[in-house]
């Protein structure tokens, strides 16, 4: 079975050798500047005997230990198994470079600390460099703005809170079906030079609205417990998948307070759209920037029914493709929002999961 190697390496030079990573699979190892030197000549698909000529100062023994070790690091992909198929599909798929690409793979299916220990870090940061402050003030000469207050739509931005404990209530169809509508529901059209473009309640780059939203109803009144796909086009939902007891916790990165809650609306990006017209990676930036526009809208109309709208970006990536049966490269769930009804309107809410260092 023939070998080369990977496509998804990158490397740093470390204290006289080199630290290999390979974002597709996240897995880190040690590089020789000879072992370098070795796959810079296996970009292409070699034979087994032809790899044993790259190794003429080994037995074949050692040659096969050698090549064993790096199938397992990542640093070669041996034929037709599915990192091979990872990597294709990447090569073919992804047009966003090496810099973008990882950035996005790397952070996928990261592990995730707790609360506490999240607290010992902070407390930890404290002792060692004192707190941060998290605004700056102008002097006396700034000028004084009108009362913001005074306005009604800004009155209800104030009253949004992520309230992490919920009341054992369901959440209402019209609840989530306002909170759908306003994050991603489709107003309009309008005609570019190729065809039409739908228009949301928010702005997306270039018209090319790469979100799609999958709801999970744990207790929805008006709505059987299961996955569902949400058409803007349509506004309407279509069940995908069964809902497991605990697959909503599991989904936002094990952390527990997503245990009770009725509702989450999880948001999946399909790159494929805004890449067929965006060759310029920042447009990768411009996606994650939209999950925040479709996210606030969605916390507000939580928030004029009362609910409480908690996002997360914690994330177990690869089980929620698994449920959704989202297989492309370039699909990918990007944040999160559980709804219910608090059970308190005080107090501040605990902290979310933060990725491990």
């Amino acid at each position: 079975m023939r070998m080369k190697c990977s496509e998804a390496l990158v490397f740093t030079p470390s204290d006289g050798q080199f630290i290999a990573y390979n974002f597709l699979e996240k897995s880190v190892f040690e590089c020789s500047a000879d072992l370098l030197d070795l796959l810079s000549r296996l970009k292409d698909w070699m034979e087994l005997d032809d790899l044993r000529n790259e190794l003429p100062d080994f037995e074949p023994d050692e040659i096969d230990a050698i090549l064993q070790g790096l199938l397992s690091v990542g640093a070669l992909v041996r034929e037709d198994t599915p990192d091979a198929d990872k990597e294709r599909e990447y090569r073919e798929n992804w047009s966003w470079g090496l810099p973008t690409a990882l950035m996005h793979f790397s952070v996928q299916d990261n592990p995730f600390i707790t609360v506490s220990q999240a607290e010992d870090i902070q407390r930890e940061k404290v002792r060692s460099v004192g707190l941060m402050d998290l605004h700056r003030a102008n002097s006396d000469k700034a000028l004084k703005l009108p009362d913001p207050m005074r306005n009604d739509l800004i009155q209800l931005m104030a009253k949004r809170r992520t309230i992490r404990r919920a009341l054992p209530v369901p959440v209402k169809l019209d609840q989530v079906s306002d909170c759908l509508f306003s994050g991603l529901g489709i107003t309009g059209w309008m005609r570019n030079c190729v065809g039409m473009l739908p228009l949301s309640m928010t702005p997306s780059g270039g018209g090319r609205n790469p979100y799609e939203a999958y709801v999970f109803a744990r207790n929805v009144d008006g709505l059987e417990r299961g996955v569902y796909h949400y058409s803007a086009l349509g506004h309407n939902l279509e069940r995908v998948a069964d809902l497991e007891e605990g697959d909503i916790t599991t989904l936002i990165g094990g952390q527990e307070w997503g245990d009770d809650k009725p509702c989450m609306i999880l948001l999946c990006a399909h790159m494929e759209r805004t890449m067929w017209k965006y060759e310029d990676p920042n447009a990768y930036r411009v996606i994650m920037i939209e999950a925040g526009h479709i996210g606030q809208n969605i916390m507000l109309a939580a928030t004029e029914h009362g609910l409480t709208a908690c996002p997360t970006a914690a994330l177990d990536h690869a089980h929620a493709k698994s449920i959704l049966g989202l297989t492309d490269i370039t699909q990918a769930p990007i944040y999160a929002l559980t709804l219910s009804m608090p059970m308190t309107e005080e107090g501040a809410s605990p902290e979310p999961c933060h990725p491990a260092h």
